[in-house]
Parts: structure tokens; sequence; C-alpha cells
């Protein structure tokens, strides 16, 4: 079934990450008592934290919920300034900029972990993880959208537009993996696919023309964040370094900033403000939600590890939530600003980017070097119904909605969410029935760092 590919398991000849790789005994290691089992996620990551411990767990719980508050600031004190200053410079619409700009900025986790996947462990963790993620980005998204926020009224254009381009994707991504392996004019074709979906971005406005399309008014008019008013101007560095709550506050508010105010101060003073140069901001932002996803990614694992979570059911649930979580950060607060369309395209876009490019360059690097990547693809079927049908969900309770994004779409695929997690965590537990190595039993003494 496809969430083996989201479990992260993976054969005992795989790579994987030993206390010290230049060993080749470390990397060649076998055991004759570990040939009937599977070795957990834990170990695609650093060799820290693999015994269990509760305070280990407690300390990972904690460390992940302050992550997502870094992350939090990162998207809405310098990723969103930076993209709508962008958008105000190139007099681009924010629902053409959710499905490419934010979209690339928020899928860059994915992207590095099929880089992972591809070069360095040689396993299918990029699949699983985009295929996880693709999910949780349509029906979670919407439904944090449409449940915490305003009821916002989206064009129909830029939503249909993107749903049609993510169908063309997974159907290119089944052709592609029809007969298990991609070689590098496969990978090549779903590059070329994305140019063309790009460009049909940037003549979105013609093409709105051509066909008689009316723009929605808050979509073709992107506001220059510098001049908006003052409890939505970009911040400056001495607002990030001395801003302090208001005399009077209540006393949750001075706990709050004490709390966040560590990771205000770090990113303060490694990532420029948007004020000045926001080309350079971008950048930075990305850099610090790769490596913020990534802790997360692994802190979770670690969690689940300790408590005893089969890393089938972490891979469909909390570890596809880790790798999307800029997704949902930056469509929420977009969709608060009243940008529904942004949130929304930037959700479907996400996941075209996720298949077309975090997939497509990997395997084209890749089929130049060894000229045919090979994977497992027997459940390509399910995987194909799952993202096609999570899709027509979305679009249709927006379309019975009259493109409302509102509580009743955001309960709907709420809904349909818990539906899709209940019903995949039960084939799960009835079709795989999968022995887990025990890492600290005798045997497996290379797997933990002394």
């Amino acid at each position: 079934m496809v969430f083996d590919d989201a479990s992260f398991t993976i054969s005992l000849s795989s790579f994987v990450l030993y206390p010290s790789v230049d060993n080749q005994e470390f990397r060649n290691h076998q055991d004759d008592t570990s040939n009937n089992c599977t070795l957990p996620a834990i170990l695609e990551f650093p060799a820290y934290m693999r015994r269990k411990s509760w305070w280990v767990a407690l300390l990972c719980t904690f460390f992940s919920i302050y992550m997502f508050v870094i992350l939090a600031i990162v998207c809405d004190d310098y990723l969103l300034p930076a993209m709508e200053r962008l958008c105000y410079a190139l007099k681009m619409s924010y629902d053409v900029a959710g499905a490419t700009f934010l979209a690339a900025c928020t899928s860059a986790p994915e992207l590095f972990v099929n880089f992972i996947g591809t070069f360095v462990t040689h396993s299918d963790i990029g699949i699983g993880t985009i295929v996880g993620s693709s999910v949780f980005n349509i029906l979670v998204i919407c439904a944090v959208c449409g449940i915490l926020t305003s009821p916002t009224k989206i064009n129909w254009w830029p939503v249909t537009r993107d749903t049609v381009w993510y169908l063309v994707a997974v159907t290119a991504l089944v052709a592609v993996m029809w007969d298990s392996s991609v070689r590098w004019f496969e990978a090549l074709a779903l590059l070329l696919l994305y140019g063309v979906y790009f460009i049909q971005l940037l003549l979105d406005k013609k093409i709105r023309n051509l066909f008689m399309l009316e723009p929605a008014e808050n979509n073709e008019n992107p506001i220059d964040p510098m001049d908006a008013d003052e409890d939505d101007q970009v911040k400056s560095f001495r607002s990030h370094i001395w801003g302090v709550p208001k005399k009077g506050s209540k006393c949750w508010k001075w706990l709050w900033w004490i709390f966040k105010y560590p990771a205000e101060l770090l990113l303060a003073l490694t990532i420029p403000t948007p004020r000045t140069a926001y080309p350079l901001t971008l950048i930075v932002s990305v850099m610090w939600i790769c490596v913020i996803s990534y802790v997360v990614t692994w802190f979770i694992t670690v969690v689940g590890h300790n408590v005893g979570i089969p890393d089938s059911i972490m891979g469909i649930t909390f570890l596809a939530a880790g790798t999307s979580v800029p997704e949902i950060v930056s469509s929420y607060i977009v969709s608060k600003k009243g940008h529904g369309a942004m949130a929304i395209c930037n959700a479907v876009g996400s996941n075209t980017f996720d298949i077309l490019i975090c997939l497509g360059l990997p395997w084209f690097l890749q089929g130049l070097i060894r000229s045919v990547v090979r994977f497992e693809s027997s459940s390509l079927h399910i995987t194909t119904a799952m993202l096609v049908v999570t899709a027509f969900i979305m679009y249709f309770s927006l379309l019975g909605c009259r493109f409302t994004l509102g509580k009743i779409v955001g309960w709907i695929c709420f809904i349909s969410y818990l539906i899709f997690i209940a019903i995949a965590c039960v084939l799960e537990m009835m079709l795989k029935r999968v022995v887990v190595c025990d890492i600290e039993a005798p045997g497996f003494e290379a797997y933990l760092l002394n």
C-alpha cells in the first residue's frame, strides 16, 4: 500500500544514518536476527535520541511545539511580507503568487526530503512524503482556513485552473511511474510540464481577458505592504528586538511575549528585514523553513518511536502534517487577511509543485547519473484514487457553496480528512502486518550511538 512509502520503511540493505558513515562495516551491517523485521523510521534521522526515554519524548514534544511558533513567525513576519512586496513589484495577482512563489517556498521541505531519499538513502521516502502531505494540504488547509477565518468569496477561475492542473500532474505521475521506473527523459517531461503551467500562470490575465472572465478585485490589485495600516505594516529590525506589549496589556500577553522572544531574537539576527532586501528575505526564510520542517519531522518521529505508534500510522498522520506545516501556516495567515484564493491556490499549487518539481528534478538528475530510477509502485491505483478524490472533495464543496470559503467547506473537508485517516489506519492495520525491529535488542548495537 502507498503508506509503506509514507512511513519511511526501508530494507536492511538501504543506507542508514549510522553514528559514523565513514565506517564501511556499519553501512554493510546485517544481522540474522533482523532479516524478518523492518527497521524503524527513526533510523532515517541522525543517530541521536534512538533509545526510548520518557523525558526525551517530553522534550521533543515541547521543542516541536516551539518549532511551530518559530515557523509561524517566519511565515508571518518575513516570508509573507516579502511575498506581498514581490507581488506588488511584479504586479502579480495574489492567486498567481500563491500558486507559484508561495507554493515553491512552502514546498521546499518536500524538495529537500526527496533529494535526500533519491541521492542519500536511496529509498522511496520522497514519494511517500509528497503523497501523504498532498492529502493533508488540500483537505486540512481548506478546513483550517474555512473554520478559523471569516468567510471569503473566492473567484471560481483560479481554483478551477489550479485544480485542473493538479489533476494533469497526477495523470503525468501515473504515466511516469507505471512501470516502476523513471528515466531521465520522463522526469524531464514532468519539469517541462511545470514550465507550461508556469507560463500559463504568467499569461493568466491575458487568458482571462480572452475568455472575458471577470477577475476578483482583491486579487488583481496587490497592496504595497509598506503602505499598509499600522497593524499590518512590515516590522523593522528594531520592532523585532525591542518591541514589547503595550502598557496595561494583560498578563498572558506578557507571558506569550517572553515565551516567543528567543525565537524573535534569533530570526531577527539571521533573516534580513523585508523592508529592505526582500528577495534575500525570501531565500533565507525558505532555508529556515527547510530546517524547521526537518527538525519537526525528526522530533515527531522520536515521540512516535517512544510512545510505540507504528511507523505506518505516523507516516499518514503526524509526519504528513509535519512536512505540511509551512503550507498550513502561510495559508491561514493569508486567508485571515482576506486572500482566500491565495490560500487555496497555495494548497493546490504546492501539490502540483511537489509532483512536477520535487519529484521530477531529483529524478532527472539521478536519471542522468544512473540512467534509471526504480521504486515500488504496486499501490499506484490506490495513490491515484486518493489524490483525485481529495481534489474533487475540495472543489465540489467550494462549488456547492458558490465558491465561498467558510465554515461549511471547512467542516466538509475536516470530516473528510478524519474519514480518510480512519480508513487508512484500518487498512494499514489489516493489510500490513510488519514486525518492526527493536534496535535496543542484542544484535542492533550498530544503530545506537553509545
